[in-house]
């Protein structure tokens, strides 16, 4: 939805130069409105996160620079609000897949299906950037309706029985 004039900007963060190849070649030849920059560990993807511009992050689960898949994720949850993070990984754990994706991850894709379908990758960039924008505006919203529920419940009240007579 009007993503089709903006060019994405997506970060890799990937330590494999072949599983990146395969990434970026599936991006270039699918999702024609994307430009992809990759970084090969977790610091240089939070390095490039902070700097901004970045709409979109592909995020392998086991890089250099952390302890585990679980720890990959773990740290990148600071950026889950900020910026759609899609986990893609050749491990075939759908219980972890669930549980990111419960803990904020826009979506869990096997290396393997990008593999064998590399069209695939539009409809993964496309529905992770909506299914984020619309998670924003949840958030907002809700932000919105605390403050105001905050303001009627935030105990300021009126005595009104001093006028009684």
């Amino acid at each position: 939805m009007g993503n089709e004039t903006k060019v994405l900007n997506i970060l890799l963060i990937e330590d494999s130069d072949s599983d990146a190849f395969m990434i970026q070649k599936a991006i270039n030849e699918h999702h024609k409105t994307s430009k992809c920059q990759r970084v090969n560990t977790f610091a240089k993807g939070e390095e490039t996160i902070v700097k901004g511009g970045i709409d979109l992050v592909f995020l392998d689960l086991g890089l250099p620079d952390t302890e585990s898949s679980w720890d990959t994720c773990e740290q990148m949850k600071k950026w889950f609000d900020k910026v759609p993070v899609v986990i893609m990984t050749g491990l075939q754990d759908h219980d972890l897949a669930r549980l990111m994706v419960h803990d904020g991850v826009a979506d869990f894709v096997s290396k393997d299906a990008i593999v064998q379908d590399p069209s695939h990758i539009k409809a993964v960039i496309d529905f992770a950037v909506e299914r984020h924008a619309v998670s924003k505006k949840l958030r907002e919203s809700n932000r919105d309706k605390e403050a105001v529920l905050g303001y009627f419940m935030g105990g300021y009240s009126v005595d009104n029985t001093k006028n009684i007579s």
